[in-house]
């Protein structure tokens, strides 16, 4: 009797270790940017319509139709990146002298931050992590956003990638 229960812990203990070792699964990276955001949604976000164009498989960007010359162009991009790219620049960013600075963004995917340049706000973008997906969204400020509305339509367009992946 004491042999069953020894095994039945031995097992217990196995399948537990089984289970806490085990990686979630996630889907592949996808392979099409412009897949991800929809130009209802990115129109939504500039308050204009656009047009998206495809860059190549990881870059898309969708750019105001219809605009004058010499006005302030509203344009996003998305890019899908590499572990490997997400990761530098948060890594450079985090260094004295830097060249970008880079803020943590909660509630977003498994990890999230604003990259921007040391400098000023003229470049910023946020880059999003959700398993073994990475992505960066720049809504370009032109002289028609300021910082904070710039902030808020790149995390309602990352909030609409994520539910895609």
């Amino acid at each position: 009797m004491k042999s069953k229960a020894t095994v039945a812990t031995i097992f217990a203990a196995i399948f537990i270790f089984a289970m806490c070792g085990t990686q979630p699964a996630y889907a592949a990276p996808p392979t099409d940017a412009c897949s991800l955001l929809t130009p209802a949604q990115v129109s939504a976000a500039l308050g204009v319509p656009v047009i998206g164009r495809n860059l190549g498989p990881k870059a898309c960007m969708w750019s105001q139709t219809g605009a004058k010359p010499g006005s302030a162009l509203r344009r996003v991009d998305l890019v899908i990146l590499t572990m490997q790219g997400y990761t530098l620049a948060k890594t450079v960013a985090k260094t004295a002298n830097a060249p970008t600075s880079m803020t943590p963004v909660s509630g977003l995917g498994d990890d999230a931050y604003y990259l921007a340049m040391a400098s000023g706000p003229q470049y910023m973008e946020i880059r999003v992590k959700k398993g073994s997906v990475a992505f960066g969204i720049r809504v370009h400020r032109s002289r028609t956003f300021s910082v904070d509305q710039v902030k808020t339509k790149e995390k309602t367009l990352a909030r609409d990638v994520l539910a895609k992946l």
